[in-house]
């Protein structure tokens, strides 16, 4: 009897454990390397991205690099939006970092914050169903936060060293978090290191297949879900060619199966 009551306790603790590994969580294939399939037998799901041309432009009667140089261009965001507006169930990303590193300025800061709202608010206002938000390394603005429904941090990696890249990450979604308004956090990782010439020299070289695995493993439980993105060079300048056999994709798969994503 005490035998039975044991399997019975083991199996039961068993479901429980399994039911709380799985989430609903999404990996979203953002890829930039040449022939990359669109990975959906592998669980993959689609992501809108749209590159700063897509919805802004520039003003050739202002001087490049400053401010009004480019601006939000609200007939492209309406091309967009009503086409994104069709599939609203894939997430929509507004890649545009030409105002970004403003935010981060107490004295641009206001009217970089602007822009951003008047690029999301634009775009939301036709595409009301889709999750859309800009794309951002750090902090979040919380007004930029509020105006959307869905938040993509970045966290690319920026050197090898394993508990700095867990801490930036932790602290960075935790900071996210303390926002009152939930709305899920997709994370932009990317297989590549990215280049910080004043730093290092990794730059575009791929990041240790088991580094990779840490860093989708501790992002499993802390967000949505990932956007994995890349450059399509490598560090010697050459073009980049999609192989499943690629060791951080691999790890990828594994990943996936392990927490039964699809």
């Amino acid at each position: 009897m005490k035998h039975i009551y044991s399997i019975s306790v083991l199996l039961f603790l068993t479901t429980i454990t399994a039911t709380a590994q799985k989430k609903d969580f999404k990996v979203f294939n953002a890829l930039l390397f040449k022939d990359t399939p669109d990975l959906a037998e592998y669980g993959f799901s689609k992501i809108n991205m749209i590159y700063e041309d897509g919805v802004i432009s520039t003003n050739y009667h202002k001087k490049k690099g400053d401010f009004s140089w480019r601006f939000v261009d609200f007939q492209k965001i309406q091309k967009q939006s009503l086409k994104s507006k069709k599939n609203s169930n894939i997430p929509t990303v507004l890649d545009v970092e030409y105002w970004g590193h403003l935010l981060y300025n107490s004295k641009t800061k206001k009217e970089a914050e602007d822009v951003f709202l008047q690029l999301i608010q634009l775009y939301r206002t036709i595409d009301t169903a889709s999750l859309v938000s800009v794309f951002h390394y750090g902090a979040i603005s919380e007004n930029i936060y509020n105006a959307s429904n869905v938040v993509y941090p970045c966290y690319y990696t920026h050197g090898t060293d394993r508990n700095e890249w867990v801490s930036m990450v932790k602290n960075g979604i935790s900071s996210i978090k303390k926002n009152k308004n939930k709305m899920p956090i997709y994370v932009f990782i990317w297989p590549q290191y990215n280049p910080i010439p004043s730093k290092h020299n990794l730059g575009y070289k791929f990041v240790e297949a088991d580094f990779w695995k840490l860093q989708l493993e501790t992002l499993y439980p802390l967000c949505d879900g990932i956007i994995i993105w890349s450059h399509y060079h490598d560090e010697n300048g050459k073009d980049i060619h999609f192989d499943d056999n690629m060791a951080w994709f691999q790890e990828t798969v594994k990943f996936m199966k392990k927490y039964r994503i699809k």
